[in-house]
């Protein structure tokens, strides 16, 4: 019995071992992402400048979770005064089909094009919406669920219980560990457009 208690307390701390490691190990150089080309609604291009926390949203237009979790996205960037950008990947969605968007679901940050998905890929994001968070030097923090209300595709829980990344926002500014670094996005496929 003592055996398999041990066994089973060691396969624990690896799992949560690995998890924390996994975002606190990967970098992102900011040199990569700042170069890569975006477009807003209004066609223009922008760049990315970094700040001491990122916080980059993976949308789709036609996504229904995207659309739903714009409202708590808006709440998370006027309480955590950190950058967010709305990205939104591929080449499938025009400028205006964009500004429907922003029209329809009035998101407070920054919704870009990420045409040629190489910051999508940079960030290895692969659902709409996914998020990820990274410090200054390109330090993934966290990525995964913004938090756990859709816990499978057309599956909403009543209550949220675990926010994820308001909970990743808190502890990062305030220099703790994130206990939860990653978790696994669930929404849209990212189309390969």
């Amino acid at each position: 019995m003592n055996k398999l208690l041990t066994t089973c307390l060691a396969c624990l701390l690896l799992l949560l071992s690995e998890q924390t490691s996994y975002a606190q190990q990967a970098r992102v150089p900011w040199t990569r992402l700042s170069s890569v080309r975006l477009t807003d609604h209004q066609g223009h291009s922008t760049h990315l400048n970094p700040s001491k926390l990122n916080v980059f949203i993976l949308l789709s237009p036609e996504c229904p979770l995207s659309r739903n979790y714009i409202t708590v996205v808006n709440k998370l960037v006027k309480q955590s005064q950190v950058a967010f950008y709305g990205i939104v990947p591929g080449a499938a969605y025009s400028t205006a089909e964009l500004s429907k968007f922003i029209k329809d679901y009035s998101p407070i940050f920054p919704v870009l094009i990420d045409s040629s998905k190489k910051l999508t890929k940079g960030l290895n994001g692969s659902i709409t919406p996914e998020c990820i968070l990274i410090d200054q030097q390109g330090q993934v923090l966290y990525s995964g669920l913004i938090d756990n209300w859709a816990y499978s595709l057309g599956k909403q829980r009543k209550v949220v219980t675990e926010r994820y990344l308001e909970d990743a926002l808190s502890r990062a500014r305030s220099g703790q560990m994130i206990q939860v670094s990653r978790t696994k996005p669930v929404g849209c496929l990212i189309n390969d457009l």
